[in-house]
């Protein structure tokens, strides 16, 4: 077999043998005879009613697809025309045209755009009011589709979002649309006239012009060459078929006016169709209405009499549609009579419709029993195969394991009569057979069916509540070439959201509380240091990011980064690995990541303005600064076990859960006196300002914004209970942990809600062993603390780490177990009596009275340790004690907080705080940490859960319910009135 290129030579040596039967190769005929010949024709579905409207070959498959005028689809595979598919995509409309994807095909209809996969299961149907009369679709790029008709417009459909653009043409519509494989597409109108227009901006044309005088029958493009055919207006006014192919160049086209690169090539009848060969050059097939196919040579004219002619046997019909494969190895034909005719070169037949074609998915074989006679009985059953298994791994006709495993059925109680009549000889017991069963009865109890119905409900009270979706830790891909439209159904706010994809992203939801406080983000913003890895400058940076993002995304990667190269943050634990096998909980951590960033910002902005204090003295003074060390007598302030270099800072300190409670009333307490150094009441000085955080055993106090924000001032008192022996110091933290009670009381009344423990952890009191000097020898010592300032922001850990203090959020006010754990389990008096301060101890301890409030016997009710409060009214009492109320102002409950008696010249503050942010651990697998956040608007606050890249608006009452048992509180953030009202305000008590 031999092959030709276009100028004749011989390319048979490039092909072996070995590879000549795997590749199709190409066709060129050397002679004048017809190069096609019929291979296959066949009566499509619906042929005897309607004719063939449409035929396309499928770009990435060996189909042929078809619709006809009735609105139904059909496939065929390969050379032989196997039917394939069938289906029907309108009731009534005939199949315009057809545009072959690589996941299905697009079908076109007069009014509608049906999308369905090549196995005919619908995807998708498109209706517009703007598809009036369509006709003729073109692929654009894969994720654009043109549509063109019998109208005044243009449609521009997107795949991916499903929306159309309408582009006005002034020509009289489009029936056509054609592409040469470059910029420009072809857009034919029935008028005669043809558009050029770049696929780039299709709203204007570029160049336009008249093909035909009467109207335009089809056209083609291939590169820089466009053919036409249509009818010419006669005499008469009758519209008369042009018998040639006119050919124009686009170059020229664009270039000059009228037709001056165009030329045309005679047929032996007027053609109808037009089509290009795509593997050949300057080759291209006219089809005529009768069945006259003539394959021309575009580029020599002068062989309009080489023109290879064959007929199509249409059966005293007319050929409506026709289309050539991309490797011109197959033509394809079809009728109004409903036939279609597949031709393929002489020599070749079994033509390949693609080079490169995927394979086609077909259903699978069913795989048929064998015929066995009835009276054969030398047939062996065990012959016959199974068939295989299409789902699961199992057999339905095999048994689970557990119904193999040996379970004993629940005994019969004993008769009464054999109870009545039971004699105990030691652990054994007699008693006379009563006779009442037979021998041969089941001696068991048979399962009923209120007994099921019984156990069914029991399953169902003990049915966890389901987790939502938001709560839940994000599975997300993200696409780094593409558009991600999954991101869009989770964040529909203007709000941005941080990325979490790599370690250590379990701080934002942290990083948006700390983002939504605007005095600390205004001190953040107006930070900047020479620091290498400086975190208050990486969250500035972070924070302006955030606020130019315009709602989309962010990345938190160089704060990170900075993140991870801090010391102290790897001495906590902090720094998570990138293939950790176990994993810290994350309701611990993030609570130790808050009191960490707090402290950090605190030193860096400390000490950036240490450095800007010397450079200025350095400015002024030639010679260097002398360092002044600090003697033995000077007390250093130490923040987490290290000093910071040569710095004089305030001492800070975590306040940490407290093993026992002091067991002692408030009220056992009156005459407690915390004298300092120089005998002096402090209860009698006034506490304004920030002057309870010096002392004179302090030079002097150094504060910054962040402080000013969040630091609670605090004086311990130590009181030997031997001696009597005070000690006092002073003490800021900048977050204050919740103290979780060990027990109930001894009068049996447990400790109040979520306000008594606030209450409780600002003023702590506890009795534990310590050391005393006086005594040399540890003593029970009485510690508590007393209150000097509020701050503006109030942070709080909720802790919730052990069994205990989870039980508390999902259980409510925890009650006593046993009796066991109760004071007075034997009747030898404790020798430290109510000082005693050993948890569990096993002898007596007196009885205490219950306080009574208010004046009555009677004790108040319980609050639900579920419900957060959304207010706190604070007061802050002349000797240091709190008195906490968590009504709303204006409610009917809502009464004013009586105070104590004050001493004459004495000074409190009240502080006015609101739930603004609450971090929160969902008890997932794995576990996630979400946010809530109120964030002000024009309108008012409102209230939204951040869930990484996810967030959604939540109501107030979400926020403070924590009665599921998957959702526990880490982190809460309360501000009072004076913070929200003005920021220039934050760092000043009241």
């Amino acid at each position: 077999m031999e092959y030709y290129s276009d100028i004749g030579i011989h390319h048979d040596h490039l092909l072996t043998d070995h590879y000549g039967a795997e590749y199709s190769q190409q066709y060129l005929i050397p002679t004048q005879e017809a190069e096609y010949e019929v291979r296959s024709s066949v009566l499509v579905d619906g042929g005897d009613r309607y004719g063939v409207s449409a035929v396309v070959f499928d770009k990435y498959e060996e189909l042929i697809w078809m619709g006809n005028q009735g609105g139904h689809v059909t496939s065929y595979y390969g050379p032989g025309m196997q039917k394939y598919t069938s289906f029907q995509i309108h009731e009534s409309e005939e199949v315009r045209d057809i545009l072959t994807v690589e996941k299905g095909i697009y079908a076109l209809t007069k009014t509608t755009l049906r999308h369905q996969i090549r196995r005919g299961i619908p995807k998708h149907t498109h209706r517009s009011q703007n598809m009036i009369d369509m006709q003729c679709l073109f692929q654009v790029n894969p994720t654009k589709l043109m549509m063109g008709g019998h109208q005044n417009n243009l449609l521009e459909l997107d795949l991916n979002k499903m929306s159309e653009t309408v582009l006005p043409i002034k020509e009289d519509g489009c029936v056509v649309l054609r592409s040469g494989g470059g910029a420009l597409v072809a857009c034919g109108s029935a008028n005669g006239k043809v558009a050029l227009r770049d696929i780039r901006t299709p709203n204007t044309a570029e160049h336009t012009f008249r093909a035909h005088t009467a109207c335009l029958s089809d056209l083609d493009m291939q590169g820089d060459l466009l053919i036409t055919c249509g009818f010419t207006q006669s005499v008469g006014g009758v519209a008369v078929a042009e018998p040639y192919v006119a050919v124009w160049d686009v170059r020229c086209l664009r270039g000059g006016v009228g037709g001056g690169g165009a030329w045309s090539l005679r047929t032996a009848a007027p053609p109808l169709l037009l089509h290009f060969l795509p593997a050949f050059s300057g080759r291209a097939a006219a089809l005529s209405g009768d069945g006259h196919v003539a394959l021309l040579h575009l580029n020599t004219p002068s062989d309009a009499g080489r023109q290879s002619v064959f007929q199509v046997d249409i059966q005293s019909s007319q050929c409506s549609v026709m289309d050539v494969s991309a490797t011109s190895q197959a033509l394809v034909f079809g009728d109004q009579a409903g036939h279609l005719h597949l031709f393929s070169p002489q020599h070749n037949h079994e033509p390949v419709f693609n080079n490169f074609s995927r394979s086609t998915e077909f259903a699978d074989q069913v795989v048929g029993m064998p015929c066995v006679s009835f009276n054969d009985t030398a047939f062996q059953f065990s012959t016959v195969s199974l068939p295989p298994l299409t789902s699961g791994a199992r057999w339905f006709n095999e048994l689970p394991p557990e119904f193999f495993k040996k379970i004993y059925r629940k005994a019969k109680s004993v008769d009464p009569e054999v109870l009545k009549s039971m004699k105990m000889q030691g652990p054994i017991g007699y008693a006379p057979n009563p006779r009442n069963v037979k021998r041969n009865q089941m001696p068991y109890v048979p399962d009923t069916l209120d007994d099921l119905n019984a156990a069914k409900q029991a399953d169902a009270n003990f049915n966890t509540q389901p987790i939502p979706r938001r709560y839940q830790k994000m599975d997300l891909r993200y696409n780094k070439h593409g558009p991600n439209d999954q991101l869009e159904n989770y964040n529909r706010t203007s709000l941005p959201g941080i990325e979490a994809t790599i370690a250590n992203s379990y701080c934002n939801p942290m990083l948006q509380v700390l983002y939504y406080i605007p005095p600390l983000k205004a001190t953040l913003l107006a930070h900047t240091c020479a620091k290498e890895f400086c975190l208050s400058c990486e969250l500035g940076f972070l924070f302006r990011m955030l606020d130019t993002s315009g709602g989309a995304a962010c990345q938190a990667n160089n704060f990170l980064r900075a993140f991870r190269t801090v010391p102290e943050a790897a001495a906590l634990g902090l720094i998570l690995g990138e293939r950790a096998d176990t994993r810290p909980d994350p309701l611990a951590l993030i609570q130790s990541w808050n009191r960490f960033i707090l402290n950090q910002i605190h030193y860096e902005i400390l000490e950036t303005r240490k450095k800007e204090k010397e450079l200025v003295l350095m400015a002024h003074n030639s010679s260097p600064p002398k360092i002044v060390r600090a003697g033995p007598s000077k007390m250093h302030r130490v923040v987490n076990g290290q000093y910071r270099g040569e710095f004089q800072f305030t001492e800070m300190e975590f306040v940490g859960p407290l093993p026992d409670f002091d067991k002692e009333d408030r009220s056992a307490d009156v005459g407690w006196k915390a004298v300092n150094d120089e005998g002096h009441n402090p209860s009698e000085q006034g506490h304004g300002g920030d002057q309870e955080l010096s002392s004179n055993r302090h030079a002097e106090t150094e504060e910054s914004e962040v402080s000013q924000l969040f630091a609670i001032g605090r004086h311990q008192l130590n009181r030997c209970l031997k001696c009597n022996k005070e000690e006092e110091r002073e003490s800021v933290v900048l977050a204050c942990a919740l103290q979780y009670p060990g027990g109930a009381r001894e009068g049996g009344e447990p400790r109040g809600g979520f306000v008594e423990l606030v209450r409780a952890s600002l003023a702590a009191r506890r009795s534990t062993p310590a050391w005393c000097e006086a005594c040399a020898r540890f003593t029970p010592t009485a510690q508590r603390g007393r209150l000097a300032r509020l701050p503006p922001i109030l942070a709080i850990n909720c802790g919730g780490v052990t069994a205990h203090e989870k039980a508390y959020w999902s259980k409510g006010v925890p009650k006593d177990v046993s009796d066991a754990a109760k004071r007075g389990g034997s009747g030898k008096p404790c020798r430290y009596g109510l000082h005693c301060a050993r948890p569990g101890c096993r002898f007596k301890h007196p009885e205490r009275a219950v306080p009574s409030q208010s004046g009555s016997s009677k004790s108040p009710p319980l609050e639900s340790n579920c419900v957060l409060p959304h207010h706190l009214l604070i007061r802050l009492q002349p000797d240091g004690d709190v008195v906490i109320n968590d009504k709303a102002e204006g409610s009917p409950e809502c009464g004013r907080v009586e105070p104590r008696p004050r001493r004459k010249g004495a000074a409190q503050c009240e502080e006015r705080y609101s739930l603004t942010a609450a971090v929160v651990c969902v008890e997932d697998s794995p576990k996630n940490l979400v946010a809530y956040i109120q964030v002000p608007s024009e309108g008012g606050a409102h209230w939204y859960l951040f869930n990484d890249l996810s967030i959604v608006p939540v109501s107030p009452d979400e926020v403070v319910q924590f009665s599921a048992w998957w959702k526990s509180p880490c982190v809460l953030f309360y501000t009072s009135s004076r913070a929200r009202c003005g920021h220039n305000e934050v760092g000043q008590t009241s």
